[in-house]
């Protein structure tokens, strides 16, 4: 088994490489300064604003790297973290280099792999032995990897829609396309709604989702996909502001153990 240390020496690095990467990214593109809004317009595409989630990931994900020098985190960094962040940060920048390079049907792939890293890390901190202890566990560890873990499921809808169906123009969606769109918003929005009656109440998985489907509201102007977004957006709201009602019902009746401060 490799050395507490060590794995948390190499987080750091890949935490690094990561938020490199996409800041040269960033420098690199124009317009809304984001590649993954940049490349590949489609009609699900949503509005610039949607990808500030990636820069509250990063954020987070940096207080994690630090974070996890605590005692307090060293279980849960090294049973369940282990080596999967380190491989998350380094196929997430492959993937960014294969899309921006339009190799995307391999892009796909590499989602899906990334989607695999992040939903062994994230189901297992659903364990009640890996359940938060304190604020800095709920913030630094459980956060990011919510909304990584939800943020991943929107970066593969954008990337199979990329590979295969039209780039955006300013011509109106073919009817086929149209029945794709929609199909891919119910999923998303049962995708948030999952977070909230899983048992778990996740409600920053599920924010995640419904921000992308107000954001695709705002960016998409054919009726159909337009009015859709928005009328899911809300009931993925709707569902939100349920689970938040549950939770503070919880912590009042005493089924529901708040976090130490």
């Amino acid at each position: 088994m490799a050395h507490p240390l060590l794995i948390k020496i190499l987080n750091v690095l890949a935490y690094v490489f990561l938020l490199s990467a996409n800041v040269y990214s960033g420098l690199e593109s124009n317009d809304s300064g984001s590649p993954y809004h940049n490349s590949h317009v489609t009609y699900i595409s949503p509005a610039p604003f949607v990808f500030g989630v990636w820069g509250l990931i990063h954020l987070l994900l940096g207080g994690f790297v630090i974070y996890q020098f605590w005692d307090s985190a060293n279980e849960v960094v090294v049973d369940v973290v282990h080596w999967h962040f380190i491989c998350i940060a380094l196929l997430n920048t492959l993937w960014l280099t294969l899309w921006e390079n339009n190799y995307l049907i391999l892009a796909v792939i590499v989602v899906l792999f990334i989607s695999g890293q992040i939903s062994f890390v994230y189901y297992h901190l659903q364990r009640p032995q890996f359940t938060a202890q304190n604020w800095a566990d709920k913030l630094f560890i459980h956060a990011p990897f919510s909304l990584y873990h939800a943020w991943i499921a929107v970066i593969l809808t954008l990337s199979i829609f990329a590979a295969v169906t039209p780039k955006k123009t300013e011509e109106p969606p073919i009817t086929l396309v149209k029945i794709v769109v929609v199909i891919a918003l119910f999923i998303l929005k049962s995708l948030s709604v999952a977070y909230i009656e899983g048992g778990n109440s996740d409600i920053a998985g599920s924010i995640v989702i419904a921000w992308t489907l107000i954001g695709i509201f705002v960016e998409q102007q054919d009726p159909i996909i337009h009015w859709t977004s928005l009328v899911l957006a809300i009931l993925s709201i709707f569902h939100i502001v349920k689970g938040i009602f549950v939770l503070f019902n919880r912590a009042r009746s005493g089924e529901y153990q708040p976090l130490n401060p």
